[in-house]
């Protein structure tokens, strides 16, 4: 019993040794420090040399309280804003492109725009991005990195084409009609803001993602929760009601940068005041709106075909007859309520009323189409003791009336299309 404890007590001492050696006296940054030295002397320029010399080796951080990080990546990435080594290899490789001259480290740090684990003070444990590493912010890689761009910046940028491709995918596509955003959208789906920051384990207790897709989101059980559940619907978890939209990989990774972008906003950063954006045509209103909450379960332009699992008529509805629900037959008097919409907003308050014999027939079907944008529209079973159907969900506090309305007008002008 003593021999196996003395055993057991000198493999301990052994591994604590190889442990500090590795922390305190060969450290990864060290290294790398002593070679820039190294390649500091190799240049000609006195000055550059006489600068080697005052170099010292030692632990780098950057310390910014206001946005509650440490950043310790200076202390490998020594070179990151000296142009003379743009085309040496990393870490000792200056940044590319021109962010830092509008993004000082100083001010921002790293890990703001990179994330990883800004503590860290060797690569592995700072990338996070190994299947043997378990850090619920593993390092940002492209083109996922475009997504944290949107922590201060408001407008679209040139260089964030998968953001921008995912934004748009994300607000034609209906998607708010089942997620909300901002506390604002459908209730079938979760809230989207914060999505980006959980740890898979937390939104879906599995650990199991396909391999191939998990190796090329380098192993970012984050971005592979989201990537999957976009892609592949049904992965995780298998009773999700998320519809297949035959999204594409490429497709697929740029709406995951764009649900990537909605995190929390770390602390310290300031959003950046959007450019003027002037106020839409009243029909151009109602189709964004449409797209942003309707499209994914009625259809673009309303033209339905989605399947409703155990509902009595099979599909949703299509909402571009509207004009015939409404008996609004001839364009003068579509056009008539439309205006009327636009000027008064609710038809029950126009004065003086539309002039044309169908008016009021108009106004009780577009009372019953209102009221079920409001308040919903429990839809009937196919088999009474089978799952719940899509039923139409509540708009009335996640629309504003002019919202609602500009819907309506929009939907009367798809008659024909």
């Amino acid at each position: 019993m003593k021999i196996l404890l003395y055993i057991s007590s000198i493999i301990i001492i052994i591994f604590s040794g190889l442990y500090l050696y590795q922390e305190n006296i060969a450290p990864e940054w060290r290294s790398h420090q002593l070679t820039y030295i190294d390649m500091l002397e190799e240049k000609s320029d006195p000055e550059t040399i006489q600068a080697s010399y005052s170099f010292p080796v030692k632990l780098r951080q950057i310390y910014l309280p206001e946005m509650n990080r440490v950043d310790r990546c200076v202390s490998c990435h020594v070179t990151m804003e000296d142009p003379r080594f743009e085309k040496e290899e990393n870490p000792l490789m200056a940044h590319p492109g021109e962010y830092l001259e509008k993004h000082d480290p100083e001010k921002y740090g790293c890990t703001i725009c990179h994330d990883g684990q800004g503590r860290a003070v060797n690569w592995k444990d700072a990338a996070a991005d190994e299947p043997d590493v378990y850090w619920t912010t593993p390092i940002l890689r492209k083109p996922f990195l475009e997504a944290n761009c949107y922590h201060c910046h408001v407008d679209l940028l040139k260089e964030t084409p998968y953001y921008s491709l995912g934004k748009q995918y994300f607000e034609t596509g209906g998607c708010l009609g089942c997620h909300k955003r901002d506390g604002k959208g459908g209730y079938l789906g979760p809230e989207l803001r914060g999505l980006g920051d959980a740890s898979s384990y937390i939104k879906f207790p599995v650990k199991d993602f396909n391999q191939n897709t998990f190796t090329q989101l380098n192993y970012n059980r984050n971005l592979a929760y989201i990537f999957e559940s976009v892609r592949f619907p049904g992965a995780q978890p298998e009773e999700t009601l998320m519809f297949d939209f035959k999204f594409s990989d490429e497709d697929a990774r740029a709406i995951t940068v764009y649900i990537k972008s909605l995190t929390a906003y770390p602390d310290g950063t300031q959003r950046l005041s959007q450019k003027p954006v002037s106020a839409l045509p009243f029909i151009k209103k109602g189709q964004e709106t449409f797209h942003l909450y309707c499209t994914a379960c009625h259809g673009k332009k309303g033209k339905g075909g989605v399947k409703n699992p155990n509902y009595a008529k099979d599909y949703i509805p299509k909402l571009n007859t509207l004009s015939e629900i409404m008996f609004l037959y001839k364009v003068e008097d579509r056009n008539a309520v439309i205006s009327t919409l636009e000027t008064f907003g609710d038809l029950l308050d126009a004065d003086p009323k539309p002039d044309f014999r169908g008016f009021f027939k108009a106004i009780a079907k577009y009372m019953s189409v209102k009221s079920i944008i409001l308040n919903g529209h429990i839809v009937e079973k196919k088999d009474s003791d089978g799952p719940t159907p899509i039923n139409m969900p509540t708009w009335e506090k996640s629309l504003s009336d002019d919202e609602v309305f500009s819907v309506i007008a929009y939907l009367i002008s798809l008659y024909d299309q």
